[in-house]
């Protein structure tokens, strides 16, 4: 089929030192990240990418199924193997950062946002989602595997989601070279592993500004139940922890599995 991903013009165009120099490409596969759960830790290295035209058992946060239409969109998985696994949700907040930066580039004046903990949003509708997933050896961190799906050349989504999801195609009014938007998608990211890598307090200043809510009263749900008070919502510290003011000037944080936040 003519739309399937271009692999030899992505590769041709690739400008990355290390990440996605191991590209693995499959027309269908359930899952990019239950595939690449199931491999040996000595057949993948640190920035193996594997892409799928079509996943048909992707997921979200929450066992959520992922909706793509086949051909149309960005579904796949990084392979990282930080030294540490301190701080790994800031990872998945900095690969969201970059898709906003790739986004914003486009220069379509779209209004784009990190949802936390995972999302990214083009005014208020979904366009990307994120699942990062831990592969262990004993207490040490074998390999993380971030999944990503950015919906690019879709034009409809069914039921609720009609309401939820939007895609680039949607937002921008034209349609995009799947290839051109991973290459650069792939060196933004391999440059934020970087700034992450070093803990240069400029990549949390970028990922705070992005997250909706960053600096406003919000309310919050912690573990399931909708919080009373409100508070302000402070960005995140080195570890990935969200801070947050209270009303009484006290600071608290929280893992990103324990909250959601409710804004206006």
């Amino acid at each position: 089929m003519s739309n399937l991903f271009d692999l030899s013009s992505f590769k041709h165009h690739l400008s990355t030192h290390w990440l996605g120099q191991d590209f693995r490409y499959f027309e269908t596969v359930p899952s990019t990240n239950t595939y690449i759960k199931k491999l040996t830790a000595d057949s993948v290295q640190h920035g193996t990418v594997v892409l799928a035209d079509n996943q048909t058992r992707g997921r979200g946060q929450y066992q959520r199924e992922w909706e793509i239409d086949p051909n149309e969109n960005l579904t796949f998985s990084i392979v990282l193997k930080p030294t540490e696994a301190t701080g790994i949700h800031t990872l998945t907040l900095a690969c969201a950062l970059c898709i906003v930066e790739m986004v914003d580039n486009l220069e379509y004046g779209t209004q784009v946002s990190i949802k936390w903990p995972n999302d990214v949003r083009i005014k208020n509708k979904k366009v990307a989602g994120l699942l990062t997933e831990s592969v262990f050896l004993g207490n040490k961190i074998e390999r993380l595997i971030i999944g990503i799906g950015i919906n690019i050349n879709q034009r409809k989504f069914s039921g609720e989601l009609h309401q939820k999801a939007t895609s680039l195609r949607l937002a921008t009014g034209r349609r995009h070279l799947r290839e051109q938007l991973l290459n650069e998608l792939l060196r933004r990211i391999e440059f934020k592993y970087h700034l992450w890598n070093r803990k240069l307090p400029v990549l949390y200043r970028q990922i705070n500004r992005k997250i909706e809510g960053y600096g406003q009263w919000i309310r919050l749900v912690v573990d399931g139940k909708v919080q009373e008070d409100s508070y302000k919502l402070l960005g995140i510290n080195e570890a990935g922890m969200l801070l947050l003011l209270n009303r009484e000037g006290g600071i608290e944080s929280f893992s990103y599995e324990q909250i959601r936040i409710i804004t206006n």
